[in-house]
């Protein structure tokens, strides 16, 4: 049973930390709390995003760049001007938890994490990036969903995950080598019998980049391929990769 307040477990909830009762018990919790549920969504796509995140050797200079940026900031103050009623307790704890998801997501920076993603989110307006983390979240945590890795021919790599519960897809990848001016990656749904249809554009990039994706339905596979910069109806060159999907 749990003995905690539950607003205190929404990280525990988003890393599958808690007992069965403890996450029944947080569930109906949830269905009633609003601020929770988005706590939620927001720290299971971080959860992934990290797990997701690759390794590398940090470019020259760049943790004295982080920790001069943490000495020139202002830190949020934990000491509270007086006794804290029961309301406020409750509206502080999300707060801490963005602190210590703040934290994780500095940390992932410094070791070549997402920080360049980051900071394309918020360039969003705040309703879009809502709806397109929450349709993220959602993929991410589905029981079903895959994860299929492949190298691209020119460089870098690409993920797919795919929920066939959900019909829901989403595109992962980075480190996309330049293309020639005019040229940019499409992916493309591959049905039985190799019909294609567009799946949307990926620009190049170095930056870790994700791509919600069109219902997948019956495709059996996802592929990329070197197009005009506007698109094609039709792939007009041969795949770079091509992950395949699992069957529904």
């Amino acid at each position: 049973m749990i003995t905690a307040d539950p607003h205190d477990l929404a990280g525990a909830f988003a890393v599958d930390a808690l007992s069965r009762e403890e996450r029944e018990e947080f569930l109906r919790h949830v269905a009633g709390c609003p601020d929770c549920a988005r706590e939620v969504v927001r720290l299971q796509e971080a959860a992934a995003w990290l797990a997701l995140a690759a390794a590398r050797t940090p470019p020259p200079g760049l943790k004295e760049r982080v920790l001069a940026e943490v000495a020139r900031t202002g830190q949020y103050s934990l000491t509270l001007p007086g006794p804290v009623d029961e309301p406020r307790g409750r509206r502080l704890a999300p707060r801490l938890l963005n602190l210590a998801l703040a934290a994780c997501v500095a940390a992932a920076a410094v070791l070549g994490g997402v920080a360049a993603w980051q900071h394309q989110e918020a360039q969003q307006t705040r309703q879009e990036s809502d709806s397109r983390t929450a349709d993220l979240a959602r993929l991410l945590a589905a029981p079903d969903t895959t994860f299929v890795k492949q190298d691209v021919a020119y460089g870098g790599s690409g993920t797919v995950a795919v929920s066939r519960h959900l019909d829901q897809a989403a595109y992962f990848c980075q480190d996309l080598a330049p293309l020639p001016a005019g040229k940019t990656y499409q992916l493309w749904y591959v049905a039985p019998g190799n019909a294609a249809r567009s799946a949307g554009l990926v620009p190049a990039g170095a930056a870790l980049q994700a791509r919600p994706l069109p219902a997948p339905r019956t495709a059996a596979a996802l592929a990329i391929t070197v197009e005009p910069s506007a698109g094609s109806s039709a792939p007009t060159t041969k795949p770079l990769a091509t992950w395949p999907l699992p069957a529904s």
